[in-house]
């Protein structure tokens, strides 16, 4: 049977990706729902926390569980340069790259279709949440906003991964498939436009 492993070495990077990728995007994300006062920055932050730790942390932890649901030694590792980057970038530019690390998968005879199943099961966990918050924001005052948050957090880091480029999730997704990929990344990137003409217009 699979075994759920981790180690002190995966947890603190997992920690501190979460601590830098939720400050990223409470740079971006401030201007559109929070005011610049000191007592708003840290409530924006705080809600940060809370919507990146269900979607950025999951998201790697769903990777990880999949891949150790077929059989395969999986464990998250943050990548420190790209951490300082993305904040440097969020800080700059308002666009947040969000690649602070990647699960690392070992084990033998991986096939495409196993390697896309593990790579699709994260940004569709991210779908996923990004539904549930949606539903949120039908509630009032700072539920909501927490709902609308979470919904842009999470389609953008839907869409993002499934960018068939580079080491992201995409690649392997298409890699498995053409009609696969289509069926997957559909509904995030019309999502992530939306959200992109919310924020930016």
């Amino acid at each position: 049977m699979p075994t759920i492993s981790t180690s002190r070495k995966e947890l603190q990077d997992l920690t501190l990706s979460w601590l830098a990728v939720s400050f990223a995007f409470s740079l971006v994300l401030r201007p559109a729902f929070f005011t610049t006062s000191i007592p708003n920055l840290v409530q924006g932050f705080m809600i940060s926390l809370l919507v990146v730790g269900t979607g950025f942390v999951l998201h790697e932890l769903m990777h990880k569980f999949t891949a150790q649901r077929f059989g395969f030694w999986s464990e998250f590792r943050a990548n420190y340069t790209m951490l300082i980057f993305s904040v440097f970038l969020a800080y700059i530019i308002r666009i947040v790259f969000a690649a602070p690390g990647a699960t690392l998968i070992y084990g033998r005879g991986i096939t495409k279709k196993q390697n896309g199943i593990i790579s699709a099961s994260g940004p569709l966990l991210n779908l996923g949440l990004a539904g549930i918050y949606l539903l949120v924001t039908l509630q009032g005052g700072i539920i909501a906003q927490i709902g609308y948050y979470g919904f842009i957090i999470n389609i953008w880091l839907s869409a993002f991964n499934l960018l068939p480029i580079s080491v992201l999730d995409g690649k392997k997704v298409l890699a498995w498939g053409v009609p696969q990929y289509i069926a997957i990344a559909i509904l995030p990137f019309l999502g992530a436009v939306y959200v992109f003409l919310m924020i930016f217009s």
